[in-house]
């Protein structure tokens, strides 16, 4: 396992015991790369997941965003991940019970301050992924 996998995973340890949200959201997903920027991650949607009508539910998009994005910022080696100042949330088609969901986050940018992120959201379908959500997120950091 290579040290931005490791310290990804130890970054998402340590902020799952401390957000119930995230532990109740996304307590089965699976980091399973990281480089240098980028931290990917693989989740079966189930019940927690969805809305009243059964599909992806816009907030747990949004979470995922602001979780992947702290994640890609961890994978440059901040064991802090700093919070949010800027989040926005592209819903472009839906997922549901049962369906793969593939995350990929970049950490665009990591400055003094302030980092930028994007995050991808994809379902694996029979013909290859489909976007399911696009998110971009700004986060302050304090990195000296």
């Amino acid at each position: 396992m290579g040290a931005e996998l490791q310290q990804v995973r130890k970054v998402w340890e340590r902020t799952r015991t401390n957000s119930p949200i995230y532990e109740f959201l996304l307590s089965e997903v699976d980091v399973y790369d990281a480089e240098h920027g980028v931290m990917r991650a693989r989740l079966q949607v189930g019940p927690r997941q969805l809305n009243s009508k059964g599909s992806l539910h816009g907030a747990f998009s949004a979470c995922v965003t602001d979780w992947a994005g702290g994640l890609a910022i961890a994978s440059c080696g901040l064991d802090s991940t700093g919070v949010s100042t800027d989040i926005h949330v592209n819903y472009l088609s839906g997922a549901t019970t049962g369906d793969w969901l593939e995350i990929e986050s970049r950490a665009n940018k990591v400055g003094k301050s302030l980092a930028f992120t994007t995050v991808s959201i994809s379902k694996k379908t029979e013909t290859g992924p489909v976007l399911v959500a696009q998110g971009s997120h700004t986060k302050y950091v304090r990195t000296r």
